[in-house]
């Protein structure tokens, strides 16, 4: 039972020096005797976070027990290891390593081949050094250097000392140059692990200090490129970091960019922990999740990881969007229609109908080629959705791609809009595009003028509306008060004054409208210009030179590129922001 609960724990959390201890102590108290199965839970626990900045204790735990044992040479490779390791006590752990080579035979601690080869360059080195004594320089009976058998007993023992000493010089010597590699790697980070305050979890939100150190700390390990050593950093980091999604999605990035070994199973671990521990609510990793997952072709998973959020995180466009192009991507174009049939039916939300009906249309069109379903999909949607003009604009769209175009239907669709109660400016585009789309495709010179004053008499009907809004405004304006700015392109730009100094009076100045379906910006000053054009010219012959503006297809078209690019950037590099549907 007690292991069951320990291999829960170490599974959660590696990287716990402490619960390492806990379970080996639990270890050697249960099996006491194994000594093979002692040592490969201490391997084990120096797997997963021997390269722990802070891993001392558990190293010295290891080298305890096989000190306790008497495996002096499992102690020396112990060392030899630690000494490689940039941790916090690396200094201690040098010293405890001379100590350990004072305290007993150089044969008991180094393995056969690595004694002879010491000893050798130990003998060397003495010969190299060595200078002939004269005769008289050493008293009688005690010349070192006296044929073998004729030696005392003195003798043989200095030199022995002598020599035991050397290559106990020799060996610390040769582990110095790692120490010293060692000594330079601690103070590389030392600097980044003193930032680091909070290395635990806690739902308190982290300094952005606290952040950037981490950021830092990871961009200077990945710049190292050893890679145990950078997976075990962004491990640390997210135990800290747990509820920054950034850090998550930095960590897959990584693993993904290395070009050797296959760490698609690590990758669909972070992702698992990421969304089903930490954020369950976060749609940006679930669909980084989803991507990853069709990336393996597990296309059946990243359907699951995208049912799953959707019920957590209902009426996101993206998640919608994802779910039908991932069918429609796998080739199973009948379940993509089943998904926009779904959401165009049983969705409350009015953006998503609105926007899975355009986009259900144009999958007709352009993958199904089939024009005449693309027409009867929008208006289905345009039975509950009437106040939708992105929907008249795709439909009228949609009619014009008919072969052979159907003029009659197009007018009586702009029409309709027009006859609508909707705001003015998008009356006066509605207008403007009916006029445009009869002189290029009307058959009918008279209809081309009675459109023409049509559009003249709406655009002085809402010049006339807009004016009393304005005289209104102002007499309902404090005599102290100035009148409020317009907000244009990031500046505030107040009508009506051009350098004079406030107060002002509220002019009717050249009002500036987006059309909700097309993004493009029409003004009263360009509606003007259309309509000098012609008044000074009395005939159609300057058609050409018109400077009216056109914010029908061509703005609706670039709204249409905007979806698909904003589709593409989600597919291929996720941000990490929360997704908020856009207003129709």
């Amino acid at each position: 039972m007690y292991d069951q609960v320990f291999e829960r724990g170490l599974k959660a959390i590696p990287l716990s020096v402490d619960l390492w201890i806990h379970y080996l102590n639990y270890c050697n108290a249960e099996h006491g005797a194994d000594e093979d199965f002692l040592r490969g839970e201490y391997e084990k626990a120096l797997d997963a976070c021997g390269m722990e900045f802070r891993s001392d204790r558990l190293w010295e735990s290891y080298i305890k027990w096989e000190t306790a044992g008497e495996r002096l040479k499992n102690v020396t490779s112990l060392y030899d290891r630690l000494l490689a390791t940039p941790t916090q006590a690396y200094t201690s752990h040098f010293e405890s390593f001379q100590a350990h080579v004072n305290a007993h035979p150089p044969t008991q601690i180094l393995s056969l081949d690595e004694f002879l080869k010491v000893r050798q360059e130990v003998l060397q080195q003495k010969k190299s050094f060595e200078q002939t004594a004269s005769d008289d320089a050493v008293p009688p009976g005690d010349d070192l250097d006296a044929p073998p058998g004729e030696e005392s007993e003195e003798v043989k023992a200095a030199k022995n000392d002598e020599e035991t000493t050397a290559v106990r010089e020799r060996i610390i010597s040769i582990r110095k140059k790692v120490h010293s590699q060692t000594v330079d790697a601690v103070s590389a980070r030392w600097n980044y692990e003193e930032g680091i305050k909070r290395p635990y979890f806690h739902v308190k939100p982290l300094e952005r200090c606290q952040l950037k150190n981490w950021k830092e700390y990871l961009d200077y390990e990945i710049e190292q490129g050893e890679v145990k050593r950078i997976i075990v950093l962004f491990e640390r980091c997210l135990i800290a970091c747990a509820l920054y999604e950034e850090f998550w999605i930095k960590f897959v990035k990584f693993l993904q960019s290395l070009k050797e070994g296959d760490w698609t199973v690590k990758i669909r671990d972070v992702l698992r922990r990421a969304c089903t521990i930490h954020h369950p609510k976060k749609p940006s990793l679930h669909l980084f999740w989803s991507e990853f997952e069709e990336l393996q072709g597990n296309y059946d998973k990243a359907s699951d990881v995208l049912c799953h959020i959707e019920k957590l995180v209902p009426g996101m466009l993206q998640i919608v969007y994802r779910r039908i192009n991932l069918e429609r991507r796998r080739g199973n174009l009948d379940k993509a229609s089943e998904l926009y049939e779904h959401y165009i039916t049983n969705s409350t939300n009015k953006n998503i109908v609105v926007n899975t009906a355009i986009k259900y249309a144009r999958f007709c069109w352009k993958v199904e080629n089939d024009v005449e379903k693309s027409i009867s999909i929008l208006k289905k949607a345009l039975e509950t959705e009437k106040d939708s003009t992105r929907l008249y604009l795709q439909l009228v769209s949609m009619e014009m791609e008919r072969v052979p175009m159907n003029e009659t239907a197009i007018i009586e669709i702009l029409d309709e809009c027009i006859s609508r109660d909707i705001d003015a400016d998008q009356k006066i585009a509605f207008a403007q595009r009916k006029l445009e789309f009869l002189e290029d495709f009307g058959s009918d010179i008279q209809s081309i003028q009675n459109a023409h004053d049509e559009f003249q008499k709406i655009l002085k009907q809402c010049k006339g509306k807009k004016k009393s809004d304005s005289d209104k405004g102002s007499a309902n304006l404090p005599a102290t008060n100035y009148p409020p700015p317009n907000y244009q392109n990031g500046t505030y730009a107040q009508a009506g004054y051009a350098g004079a100094t406030p107060p002002f009076p509220a002019t009717a100045a050249a009002t500036t409208a987006t059309t909700a379906a097309t993004g493009t910006t029409a003004t009263a000053s360009t509606y003007s210009q259309y309509s000098q054009a012609y008044n000074q010219t009395g005939d159609y012959q300057n058609y050409q030179n018109w400077g009216y503006s056109q914010p029908g297809y061509s703005g609706y078209n670039q709204g249409w590129a905007a979806e698909n690019k904003f589709e593409k950037k989600y597919f291929s590099n996720l941000v990490t922001e929360e997704f908020i549907p856009s207003p129709d």
